[in-house]
């Protein structure tokens, strides 16, 4: 029999500093087939060698590096006050203190709470993010250039303070929670409430406060979709008021607004209402307050990495043009006609599944990609007229954000352009998450994500189908179905309650992701053929393929807090990469080992 060759070697630097990436991250005494984790996601690495970082950890290093080196002075030096801002605010700042007894103060036990709280609303509504609701504009789904109205869950704690015209400029994607009590909870408490309470009131006082912003944070997680398949539409505020009379709506909606509503989520309305009805609106206003309060500040204690995200957050289209600035127009163009290819085979390769029918199958053939950049973020001109315009002291964060609500909200609906293509999406180059938008029907990728390093042009295809593969095939499958709610019930494993901030589905959609990015790999190049080695790494591309997607999913849960030392995380690991694939031959795992017997659930 003739010798098969093996493939060659990728030779480019890209692909040395590749292999020492996942080298690095490796545990060799370990058995992929008994200890999948420990195999793949090894923590005593040399951490000068380990360029596999999540995208949004890299995008926040430079970001850092930006904001304290190139914001000194220049036409970005407003952004430097605000991140210097940020890293001075104090918790028991007298801003908020001051900003917070206007609207009503502390509520004192024994107390008369408002008979209502929309009042209370409509104040904050005036200077800042709404804690229980978010109101702005949006387009119809359907052809009619048609401006809705959108009521839906609050977006305070989202990576974005976004404009009321949602479709004028780039989107964020769907924002979780990922604690239901807020770190700044405790501090916050300490400095709102008076210091004559007693040590018993204080500690019912902060029991009750707590209790009901973590159910409160509950039901965001539950409630809050990412669909308008759940939407209402409904004609005017009178209608409005008779199926959530909870509160008095004339006081939120615009007094000039005669067009529809669309409430994006009614059961969530529901939910909220029996929650307040549960509490005295005494309680109900003093929790509000410090919501409204935690929706400006930074989420965590203030430090270089925490600053560096909540300046992003509060002025996104200024920061991702400095992030834009940093790479070339050539590169930017080849990531982003690279992860159109990859795209389109994912979608010819989902064509073909047999148990993909009618609507789903439509669904696929209609959707489309968006992974080009807003062309606003190259308006340098336009950015620093933008910046120079805000106010923005050098040690006061908490006014700061104030203002820039202020400013970002009084937007006409007037100012429509309606030449514009405005069923086009884009998405801030900054936050590094791929995400399906329902109105534009439309996979809509960040520059960030493209840019990792797998995802380079001299990097073989296994590489570029693990990482940027996997979250494209996630979102494809999320975009052409509800949900899976059945399966994911029977064949998820209890410990993905790890993920404070995944649910069952989520981890279900990403083993099918998994299995799409995994299985379009193969069908175009084969097991072997046409995919190079990578140096000094004595695995396959079909192994490499399955370390590397681990190696990503123990990357990006690390930086977000997530505990992957545990035996439950592990679980979910090693379910996860028996599920996207064909692991267990891969690794010749025999009959009986744990990658083998977890192969229980195809996403199709």
């Amino acid at each position: 029999m003739p010798t098969i060759q093996p493939p060659p070697e990728c030779i480019d630097q890209t692909c040395r500093l590749a292999a020492s990436s996942i080298q690095s991250r490796m545990d060799w005494n370990m058995k992929p087939c008994k200890e999948f984790r420990g195999f793949s996601c090894s923590h005593d690495s040399d951490s000068s060698l380990r360029i596999l970082r999540s995208a949004q950890e890299t995008v926040d290093i430079q970001m850092q590096q930006l904001l304290e080196h190139n914001t000194t002075i220049g036409p970005y030096r407003k952004l430097g006050r605000l991140y210097g801002s940020c890293l001075r605010q104090k918790i028991n700042s007298t801003t908020i203190n001051k900003l917070l007894d206007q609207l009503g103060g502390y509520l004192p036990i024994g107390a008369l709470g408002p008979s209502n709280l929309s009042s209370l609303l409509g104040k904050i509504y005036e200077m800042g993010p709404i804690p229980l609701l978010d109101i702005y504009y949006d387009l119809s789904s359907n052809r009619r250039r048609q401006v809705l109205l959108i009521i839906s869950g609050p977006s305070t704690s989202a990576p974005i303070l976004e404009g009321k015209l949602r479709w004028m400029g780039p989107r964020a994607p769907f924002h979780k929670i990922k604690d239901m009590v807020p770190k700044l909870l405790s501090g916050l408490l300490d400095s709102f409430l008076p210091n004559g309470l007693s040590y018993d009131h204080k500690m019912s006082e902060k029991e009750s406060i707590t209790n009901f912003i973590a159910e409160f944070n509950k039901i965001r997680i539950e409630n809050t979709k990412k669909g308008f398949w759940d939407s209402s539409l409904i004609s005017n505020v009178t209608v409005l008021q008779e199926h959530h009379p909870f509160l008095n709506w004339s006081i939120l909606i615009p007094c000039n607004w005669t067009g529809q509503i669309v409430v994006r989520n009614p059961i969530y309305l529901n939910a909220l209402q029996e929650l307040i009805n549960k509490y005295p609106t005494r309680v109900a206003h003093n929790s509000i307050l410090l919501l409204f309060a935690l929706g400006i500040l930074p989420q965590s204690n203030p430090s270089p990495v925490i600053c560096t995200r909540a300046t992003m957050w509060a002025l996104p289209e200024i920061s991702a043009s400095l992030f834009v600035a940093q790479h070339s127009q050539d590169n930017i163009d080849d990531v982003v006609k690279r992860t159109g290819i990859v795209f389109d085979a994912l979608k010819a390769h989902l064509k073909r599944a047999p148990s993909l029918k009618g609507a789903a199958l439509v669904k696929l053939s209609q959707l489309k990609i968006q992974s080009k950049l807003w062309p606003g973020f190259y308006n340098l001109t336009a950015m620093i007229k933008q910046l120079e315009s805000y106010e923005i002291s050098s040690d006061d964060w908490f006014n700061n954000v104030i203002k820039i609500y202020k400013r970002t909200k009084n937007i006409s609906t007037d100012d429509i352009d309606w030449q514009l293509n405005v069923h086009e999406v884009w998405a801030y180059p900054t936050v590094a998450k791929v995400f399906y938008d329902a109105l534009s029907h439309s996979i809509v990728v960040p520059l960030s994500v493209m840019l990792v390093p797998y995802f380079n042009i001299k990097t073989p295809p296994y590489l570029q189908y693990a990482s940027v593969g996997v979250a494209l095939g996630k979102e494809i499958l999320r975009s052409i179905t509800k949900s899976f709610d059945d399966k994911a019930m029977r064949c998820v494993p209890s410990s993905v309650n790890v993920f404070s901030n995944y649910s069952r589905m989520d981890i279900l959609i990403h083993s099918g992701g998994m299995q799409i990015s995994y299985h379009s790999m193969l069908s175009l190049t084969g097991p072997i053929k046409g995919m190079a080695r990578l140096p000094g790494l004595d695995l396959t591309p079909t192994q490499i393929f399955f370390l590397v997607s681990a190696q990503e999913l123990c990357a990006e849960s690390d930086y977000t807090g997530i505990n992957t030392d545990t035996d439950d995380f592990g679980n979910i690991l090693v379910w996860l990469i028996a599920q996207g694939g064909s692991a267990a031959d891969v690794f010749k795992c025999p009959h009986g080992s744990i990658v083998n017997a977890q192969k229980t659930c195809n996403i199709f």
